[in-house]
């Protein structure tokens, strides 16, 4: 039975790791059997530069998309949440950080920037359904900055937003990302996961068992 096409978007900025959670999907997909094409739209490998990579299930020829309308964004920060607006139709889900990350540009010239509030407002103006979480206090609750790619992977994961399956994605993050940070990749991954377990849509503070 071939894989119903799906079009992921996911976006965030320079030293997020988007496009190794881009990746980590194309790993797991390939070890599920299900055809995928993952590809960096653009992005800057600088910290802070915006970063924008596609993950298209279901016999894509190409990593390019075949419509303005994303199945799911995927958003390691609100601004570039904000900017992927354009790629999203009443038919998208969307899963997003809350915390705002200055680009440069914006400190240095004092530019206004929008509240969370203001910019998870304006994509449910836009997308069918939008998930917010503070990925930073899950993040320090793991003890493992780097863990943030991971974290908003499990996000989507336990919404059921993404067409591959928890123990595959967890083997590709450790393959991806080494053994040495096994541990605290999967803790973040089951944080993400279970962010919206009692509340879908609401901000989840961090726990840790």
């Amino acid at each position: 039975m071939s894989l119903k096409r799906a079009q992921l978007l996911l976006v965030g900025v320079g030293g997020q790791g988007v496009l190794a959670a881009a990746q980590i999907l194309g790993m797991a997909a390939h070890a599920e059997g299900k055809a995928v094409m993952v590809g960096q739209l653009h992005g800057m490998s600088q910290r802070g530069g915006s970063v924008r990579c596609t993950a298209i299930f279901g016999g894509a020829e190409s990593s390019h998309t075949a419509g303005p309308e994303m199945d799911v964004v995927v958003a390691f920060e609100p601004l570039e949440a904000l900017r992927a607006v354009p790629d999203m139709g009443p038919a998208t889900r969307v899963v997003t950080n809350r915390h705002i990350m200055l680009p440069f540009q914006a400190v240095y010239e004092n530019t206004a920037i929008p509240e969370p509030d203001a910019i998870v407002a304006a994509l449910r103006d836009v997308a069918g359904q939008v998930y917010e979480l503070d990925a930073p206090a899950l993040v320090g609750a793991v003890g493992e900055t780097r863990t943030l790619n991971v974290l908003m992977l499990g996000a989507a994961s336990g919404l059921g937003l993404l067409p591959v399956g928890e123990a595959t994605l967890l083997d590709a993050i450790t393959e991806r990302c080494g053994r040495k940070f096994a541990e605290a990749n999967r803790k973040a991954f089951l944080l993400g996961r279970d962010a919206f377990a009692s509340e879908p849509g609401r901000v989840r503070e961090a726990t840790v068992q």
